[in-house]
C-alpha cells in the first residue's frame, strides 16, 4: 500500500513536471513569436515613413526618401520592392565587417531578423556581372521569406519583375528563374572576370540541377547582363539556399 502511493506520488510529480516544461516551451516560443513580430513591425514602418508621394507626369519619380534613411543610416544605398510579397525594403553593405547586418537591423542593433545587405565583393551600383543581396527566411515571416512564394509555378509565371531603386536610378530586373541551390558562397566560388565562367554560371541559372525549380520560358542571358541574386535560406532548416535570379533590363534616371 505504502509502495502504491509513493508510486502515485512520484506519477503526480512527473506530470507536474511535464506540464511546467510545456508550459515553458509555449511561453519561450510565444516570446520568440512576439519578438519577431515587433522586428516585422519596425520594417513595416520603414517601409511607409520613407516612402513619399510621387506625381503623375511622364517623369520617372523615386518613391523612397533617401536622404531621410542615409541621416538615419548612411550605410543604406539601395531600396528593394518584389511586388504581389512583403519584401519592400533597404538595403544595405558594411564597410568594416561583410556580415555585419546579418543579425543587425538598419539601426545597427541586433535583430534575429537581421537586414537585407551584399558583401563588399559586389558594388554599390549594381553593374556588377552578379550581385547578391542576402535576406534571412524565418517561419514567422518578415525580409526574405517571401521568395519561396516563387516556389509555386502559378506565382512564378505571373510576377515576373522586381524593382531596385537607388537615390538616381530605378533599375527593373525580369525574374529568369528560381530554385533550390547548395550553400557555398557565389562571389568566393565564381571568378567573374572570366567571361567564360559568367557564361557557364548564367548557363546554370537558365537550367538549374535542382528538383524545385521555375525558369521563364523563353529567358535568355548574354555574358554582357547583369544579374541581381536574391538568396535566403530554405524553409525547415535544410542546408542550402534559395535563389531568386533577375536579369537588369531597364536602367533609368530619377529626378
Amino acid at each position: 500500500m505504502r509502495s502504491e502511493k509513493k508510486g502515485g506520488f512520484q506519477k503526480r510529480w512527473l506530470w507536474i513536471l511535464l506540464l511546467l516544461l510545456l508550459l515553458s516551451g509555449a511561453v519561450f516560443f510565444g516570446v520568440r513569436l512576439y519578438r519577431d513580430y515587433l522586428a516585422r513591425r519596425e520594417y513595416t514602418h520603414i517601409s511607409e515613413d520613407y516612402t513619399v508621394e510621387t506625381t503623375a507626369d511622364d517623369r520617372v519619380e523615386n518613391p523612397i526618401d533617401f536622404a531621410a534613411l542615409q541621416t538615419r543610416n548612411s550605410e543604406i544605398y539601395a531600396w528593394l520592392i518584389v511586388p504581389n510579397t512583403d519584401i519592400e525594403l533597404p538595403i544595405l553593405q558594411s564597410r568594416a565587417d561583410d556580415l555585419y547586418y546579418l543579425n543587425r537591423d538598419i539601426d545597427g542593433k541586433y535583430s534575429r531578423l537581421g537586414s537585407l545587405f551584399t558583401q563588399s565583393k559586389n558594388s554599390l551600383d549594381f553593374y556588377d556581372p552578379v550581385t547578391v543581396i542576402y535576406g534571412h527566411n524565418y517561419y514567422s515571416g518578415g525580409m526574405f521569406t517571401n521568395l519561396h512564394y516563387f516556389e509555386d509555378e502559378t506565382f512564378f509565371k505571373e510576377n515576373e519583375y522586381f524593382y531596385i531603386y537607388t537615390p538616381d536610378r530605378k533599375l527593373t530586373y525580369s525574374i529568369v528563374s528560381a530554385y533550390k541551390y547548395d550553400d557555398r558562397h557565389i562571389l568566393n566560388s565564381f571568378d567573374f572576370s572570366n567571361p567564360d565562367v559568367i557564361r557557364e554560371y548564367f548557363d546554370y541559372v537558365l537550367d538549374p540541377l535542382s528538383m524545385l525549380r521555375n525558369v521563364r520560358e523563353g529567358a535568355r542571358l548574354e555574358i554582357t547582363d547583369k544579374l541581381v541574386v536574391l538568396s535566403t535560406c530554405l524553409t525547415g532548416g535544410y542546408k542550402g539556399r534559395y535563389l531568386v535570379n533577375g536579369v537588369l533590363i531597364n536602367d533609368e534616371p530619377t529626378k
